[in-house]
């Protein structure tokens, strides 16, 4: 398969094309979406966020919480959040046929999140090539990453965010920094948080802040290899009923006119309509390349973009 203008890139050691699924919380990407993105030759990102396991005949699992104390429902939850993020990565990664690359994406203040990352991980190894981690510091995921092997990618609102991590963490293992998620606090619904100094009733222009968060990696020695993936959801939060579409925003999968092409890349990105110059589309999501125009205008922040 090829797609004219792209090349493909370098990521967890195979040539795979710059087109990345957004991972969308509760099963709104699954095996079935992810397992046919990686399949085609790109990056596809199962959602560890309340995935569906199933039984003998096929059928979801009801998650029904029957336990009798607060701390056994917990439990529970970890378990379902294991057993379904599992079966979701295993099943994609049957589809893709070891072609591309299969992420997950998981919500560090989501309940039990690093028993369930962990737990996944530690029964689909060789099967996850990244993990993209928001919604919070996840401080502890460079370290987790390290003991899986499997790269990490961050999603942080700000170049102080980043900085912070980087410092009490992040250090300790760059080589297998994968990228550098930037999501607008301003476009993402409230899902991630803005610092004292920033108003929410005064959206910042996000390309700026990009150049803020590119500036602080080169301060503290990474490499512009390192790729900032922009992910923004300009029409609103997703939920499991209602995903962006090629409808109502342009899809964007292009690399930095000054990244190499062994850059390593993974997440999402969605940017309201822009002059977009050809469309590809697979079984389930639409794609879309950008005119070089608009490549030009985010060179100077050395950024990767990609998105469902």
């Amino acid at each position: 398969m090829s797609f004219k203008g792209l090349k493909p890139i370098l990521y967890g050691g195979r040539e795979v094309w710059p087109l990345v699924e957004g991972g969308k919380g509760v099963a709104a990407t699954n095996h079935m979406s992810s397992g046919a993105w990686a399949a085609a030759g790109g990056i596809g990102t199962v959602s560890a966020v309340n995935a569906d396991s199933y039984d003998a005949e096929g059928k979801i699992v009801p998650q029904v919480y029957d336990a009798l104390t607060r701390r056994e429902r917990h439990e529970q939850l970890i378990r379902f959040g294991i057993a379904g993020g599992v079966e979701q990565v295993r099943r994609a990664y049957e589809i893709s046929g070891g072609k591309g690359a299969i992420n997950i994406n998981v919500l560090w203040e989501m309940g039990g999140a690093q028993a369930v990352l962990e737990g996944i991980l530690d029964q689909t190894r060789g099967m996850v090539t990244g993990v993209t981690c928001g919604a919070g510091m996840p401080y502890k995921l460079s370290e987790i990453a390290e003991r899986y092997n499997v790269y990490y990618l961050p999603i942080v609102s700000s170049g102080r965010a980043f900085r912070a991590l980087w410092k009490r963490a992040y250090h300790k293992v760059p080589e297998l920094l994968g990228a550098v998620v930037y999501e607008d606090p301003w476009l993402a619904g409230g899902h991630n948080g803005l610092s004292n100094a920033e108003d929410p009733r005064k959206p910042e222009d996000p390309y700026p802040r990009v150049k803020v968060l590119r500036d602080v990696m080169r301060a503290e020695g990474i490499s512009d290899d390192v790729p900032i993936v922009m992910r923004s959801q300009w029409s609103g939060p997703t939920s499991r009923t209602r995903t962006p579409r090629s409808t109502s925003a342009c899809h964007v999968a292009v690399r930095s006119l000054n990244c190499p092409n062994n850059t390593k890349l993974a997440s999402d990105f969605t940017v309201s309509k822009p002059d977009c110059a050809a469309q590809i589309t697979n079984s389930s999501r639409s794609v879309r390349i950008c005119s070089k125009s608009f490549c030009n205008s985010l060179a100077n922040s050395n950024a990767v973009l990609a998105t469902t």
